[in-house]
């Protein structure tokens, strides 16, 4: 009696044939999985844009309750006892004197276009004009002080930014606060 062998496994085929598939699929899904960095890079600066708006609202609030919101020269003690400078009520546009106080975070002041190799960078003069969405003015001869996070630079347009006209000027004005998202 002869007992015939039975062979399994895949024909030479059909593994091209899934191949073929899975290349398929590849080229189809890969680009939505290469964005998720840049996404990820957006909304971290969302994030930082909203912390700026929150910390703003904050010092413009205690401005309000000590009532020294009616000069160009005020002063904000926060709790761990430092200051935060103040042009009627709101945070001047300046790292050194109001934002690094403000937010908690690691941010390094990066007055070049190099590429910020920490948590977060920061220019305090930068020009961003070609960079806001029609419609959008910024005060203080369109310069913002910008915020931009790890692995981008501030010309990369993906940051978020604080621009306020400081002085005499600045009675009766609001801050501008927003991001740039489109080169994330």
């Amino acid at each position: 009696m002869k007992h015939s062998k039975q062979q399994s496994g895949f024909t030479l085929i059909e593994l091209i044939i899934v191949i073929v598939i899975l290349g398929i699929l590849a080229v189809t899904a890969a680009p939505k999985f290469l964005d998720i960095q840049g996404d990820a890079r957006a909304s971290v600066v969302r994030g930082m844009e909203g912390a700026m708006q929150s910390a703003s609202d904050i010092i413009h609030a205690k401005s309000l309750l000590e009532g020294n919101n009616a000069s160009n020269n005020g002063a904000i003690t926060l709790k761990n006892t430092q200051t935060v400078q103040t042009d009627y009520g709101y945070a001047r546009h300046d790292w050194d004197l109001a934002w690094d106080e403000m937010l908690d975070a690691n941010i390094t002041v990066l007055n070049d276009t190099a590429a910020c190799t920490v948590e977060f960078c920061v220019d305090e003069s930068f020009d961003i004009t070609s960079d806001l969405p029609t419609g959008v003015t910024v005060d203080e001869g369109n310069t913002a002080l910008v915020i931009y996070p790890n692995g981008t630079a501030k010309t990369g347009a993906c940051y978020a930014y604080y621009t306020y006209a400081e002085g005499a000027t600045a009675e009766g004005s609001v801050p501008v606060i927003g991001s740039i998202t489109s080169g994330c």
